[in-house]
């Protein structure tokens, strides 16, 4: 299986220690924006090469996974992916995401969005569960 992670870059933590335990489960990760963390300055033809390899990870991925708190472009990331019609891991500290309120969007809603409240560790068990067989929408 392949995965995609969308979060905002002050998460690159969360994200590196999600990779890391779904790579140890054999699944692939189609792109890996955290080793953005260290680029200085950005320009119009490195955004242009982020933005065509994001797009490209969320479309090879067979599983996007949300982490909040997501950053501007986590929600642009989402619509792909369910454009895609990809299977979508929404991942919150608590479940006021998903709740009807202020917090929450139509989008968390649809039939291939999943919702997940706890810890990285639980959120790759549960994704691995769910994914053996593969996960059906």
């Amino acid at each position: 299986m392949k995965f995609y992670i969308a979060s905002k870059l002050r998460n690159y933590e969360q994200v590196q220690r999600l990779a890391r335990l779904l790579t140890l489960l054999g699944w692939e990760h189609t792109y890996d924006w955290t080793a953005l963390c260290s680029i200085k300055e950005i320009d119009v033809k490195t955004l242009k090469s982020i933005g065509q390899k994001e797009f490209d990870g969320v479309k090879n991925a067979d599983v996007v996974i949300v982490l909040t708190p997501q950053g501007t472009g986590t929600h642009v990331e989402l619509g792909m992916a369910i454009a895609l019609n990809k299977i979508v891991y929404i991942c919150h500290e608590d479940d006021t995401y998903f709740q009807c309120g202020d917090s929450t969007c139509a989008f968390y809603w649809l039939s291939n969005v999943r919702h997940f409240v706890g810890s990285i560790e639980e959120l790759a068990k549960k994704i691995r569960a769910d994914c053996h067989p593969p996960l059906r929408i």
